[in-house]
Order: C-alpha cells, then sequence, then structure tokens
C-alpha cells in the first residue's frame, strides 16, 4: 500500500503542456547541435576513425588505447541521441512524464560533462599544450552550445514553480 502513494509522486498533478518557444528555443537549438554531433560520431564510427568533428585529427598513436574504435563513435553517437531526447523532454508534453528528479539529473550530469570538454577544448585552444590542430572556431561552437545547454537547464530547473502554481490552481478549481 505504501507504493502508491510513492508512484503517485512521481505522476504530474495536471497534463503535462509543451513549453511556449519563448521559453524552449534553448531547447530545440540544443537538440539540433547534439543530432549534428550525434551525425557526425556515427559518420565517423562507419569509417572506423576516431575524432570529434570539428576537432583536430587523430594520431595513429591514439588508436592504440581504445580496442574497438567503431563501438566507442558508436556509444557517443547513442550518447548524443540521448542527450536530444532529454533536450526535447525538457520542453515537450511527453517530457512531462518523465520524474523531475531524473530529467534534472540528466540535464545538470550533461551540463557538466560538456563544460569540462569545453574547458579542455579552450585550454587546448589558449594555451596549445596538447593535440595540435584544435580551431578557434571549434571552441567558440562548444562554447555556445555549452551555454545553450545551460540554458535550457536553468529554464528547466525555473519552470517548477510555474508548474506547481498551474497544479495548485487546477486542484482548487477542482474541489
Amino acid at each position: 500500500m505504501a507504493a502508491v502513494p510513492a508512484a503517485r509522486r512521481w505522476r504530474p498533478a495536471c497534463r503535462p503542456k509543451a513549453v511556449p518557444l519563448k521559453w524552449a528555443w534553448p531547447a530545440y537549438l540544443s537538440a539540433v547541435d547534439q543530432l549534428i554531433y550525434a551525425a557526425g560520431k556515427g559518420y565517423y564510427a562507419t569509417q572506423g576513425r576516431l575524432g570529434i568533428p570539428g576537432g583536430p585529427p587523430v594520431t595513429a598513436s591514439q588508436y592504440g588505447d581504445t580496442s574497438d574504435v567503431a563501438l566507442a563513435q558508436w556509444v557517443l553517437a547513442l550518447l548524443g541521441v540521448l542527450s536530444v531526447a532529454m533536450a526535447l523532454a525538457a520542453v515537450r508534453p511527453w517530457g512531462g512524464l518523465i520524474p523531475r528528479p531524473l530529467l534534472l539529473l540528466g540535464l545538470w550530469g550533461t551540463a557538466t560533462l560538456a563544460a569540462v570538454s569545453q574547458i579542455h577544448v579552450a585550454h587546448e585552444v589558449l594555451v596549445g599544450s596538447g593535440t595540435p590542430g584544435w580551431s578557434g572556431r571549434a571552441a567558440l561552437q562548444g562554447a555556445v552550445g555549452l551555454c545553450l545547454w545551460l540554458a535550457m537547464a536553468w529554464l528547466f530547473t525555473r519552470r517548477r514553480g510555474h508548474n506547481a502554481t498551474a497544479a495548485v490552481k487546477t486542484a482548487r478549481g477542482a474541489e
């Protein structure tokens, strides 16, 4: 019997609605960016190549660290597709069916990983201590993608107050 109230906490109080475009555009642009990333990783996987689209070429010595290059690239492409789904879940009605803490964890976890990656790219562009070939364009593209993802995660986090207020008004109207 205790499981029923716990399960109800995870369901939305009212039918989820899509987020208006004036607030959802970071999520849609992030989804496009991640879809391009996933397509690039898939393309590299079909060729059995390591690397990041727009990044420096990978030397033959770096291939020794990865036992199955194609599998590694397909996994990264799949993570890109998962990021697309997360971005859309933050703004589409079907995303309201996903437990909010789980989606918040995914959004902020991805933002953290993107920030760490972007710090590495910025360091390589500015200092150039590691792999040569990182361009300023790649750093700028990564920074824009990171800012979009952070904006989307922040907007989704802030949206809770609006949804909670709407749910309370709906519940009071039903009484």
